[in-house]
């Protein structure tokens, strides 16, 4: 309390602002001055700006930092649980990683110590109910309710990619599973990521793939490696990529520079000085050279051709002219993208409407329905209906 008597007698205008209304779904945090809150879409500092710094929420609860001290406030702006943390990290599963006098535990979104001050370090719970700690030097899992799942006896983890963890000894790394058990030594030089029942695995220099079980499916006979995405994997030969299908059959032979995952029937390939979008039969669907030739995200991709810059489907077909000068982001975020034509910059749909005019000096994405531009001079943060309802100055 004492903590938050002070921030409304600093801070007594910029808490007038907000207004005592149910929280809204999604909250923006944003700086005013040198200060950090939480706006909504109709513009309502619904977090007063009052805090050095803010995570973004998660699980109904936000991360905010003052004077060295951490604690959470709700979507309403207030203090759920108090500032007295060194450390805060996001609420993932019902609880949250924190640290106080130099230890690491977990509390609950009640503010009650769940897991004790004991580790050196920590993460955050992850989907299978686990959370990689150190403790005196060495690195284990233990599940929410404290109880050590996976020992003290590892120099490095990764996180869990379904079933399986990597684990590291001696610069050597092996996987264990959600019970704990080890179902590959620590003899590998490198893991990839779980993906349609199989994991690369590369030792000296040769990579190949196992099962949940511990079990080499797809002997260790590739240059590099890349998860499995609808049925095949693109992997490496002699500098050349192709792709194999689970059982280790070539599927699309080795004749790429570059070679990605598969999503949704295609894929990005270069090959011949030229980017290149294939089926699952190797045939290139589009109908023109590009420069550049970025991602797919949400169906679409950026294309670059002569200083212009466009977005095609995953049939290859160009749904968006070569129009425009530049885009702040390679993805749409929230189904807008900025891009900037003429020297300013405005907002187009996925089917290339404009949505906002090009009259902004500079333009950020949209997130939690809000999305920071200058215009004339001035910052604020434009909304879905495209009014600015919040002006930083």
């Amino acid at each position: 309390m004492r903590f938050l008597f002070l921030f409304v007698i600093i801070t007594n205008t910029l808490v007038a602002q907000t207004l005592n209304v149910d929280a809204p779904q999604n909250l923006q945090k944003i700086k005013v001055g040198e200060k950090w809150g939480f706006l909504n879409a109709e513009g309502v500092l619904q977090v007063p700006a009052i805090y050095d710094k803010v995570l973004d929420f998660k699980d109904g609860l936000a991360a905010v930092e003052t004077a060295g001290q951490w604690g959470y406030v709700n979507k309403k702006g207030k203090v759920s649980i108090a500032l007295e943390y060194e450390k805060a990290f996001a609420f993932y599963d019902g609880l949250a990683l924190v640290k106080k006098e130099g230890r690491y535990g977990y509390i609950n979104q009640e503010g009650a110590l769940a897991i004790p001050f004991v580790y050196e370090y920590g993460w955050h719970f992850l989907a299978q109910g686990l959370a990689y700690v150190q403790k005196e030097g060495k690195w284990g899992f233990i599940n929410k309710e404290g109880k050590v799942i996976v020992p003290f006896i590892y120099d490095f983890v990764q996180g869990f990619t379904g079933p399986l963890a990597g684990v590291g000894k001696d610069s050597k790394i092996g996987l264990v599973n959600t019970e704990g058990k080890v179902v590959m030594p620590t003899f590998c030089d490198r893991v990839g990521t779980f993906s349609e029942g199989l994991i690369a695995v590369a030792r000296n220099g040769q990579g190949g793939y196992m099962d949940a079980n511990g079990k080499l499916k797809i002997q260790m006979v590739y240059h590099a490696t890349s998860p499995f995405s609808e049925g095949l994997a693109a992997v490496q030969m002699n500098e050349k990529w192709g792709y194999i299908n689970p059982e280790g059959k070539e599927v699309l032979d080795y004749q790429y520079e570059k070679a990605a995952r598969f999503k949704e029937g295609t894929a990005r390939v270069f090959k011949d000085k030229e980017w290149q979008l294939i089926n699952q039969v190797g045939v290139n669907l589009l109908a023109q050279k590009y420069d550049l030739f970025g991602d797919f995200s949400e169906g679409l991709a950026q294309v670059h051709k002569a200083g212009k810059i466009g977005f095609i489907n995953r049939k290859g077909l160009e749904l968006i002219p070569l129009i425009y000068d530049a885009c702040v982001n390679p993805d749409f975020s929230e189904e807008l993208v900025a891009v900037r034509k003429e020297g300013k910059w405005g907002y187009i749909d996925k089917k290339g409407a404009v949505v906002f005019d090009f009259k902004y000096a500079s333009a950020a994405s949209f997130k939690n329905g809000l999305a920071k531009v200058v215009q004339d001079g001035r910052s604020g943060y434009l909304n879905k209906k495209g009014l600015i309802v919040f002006w930083e100055d």
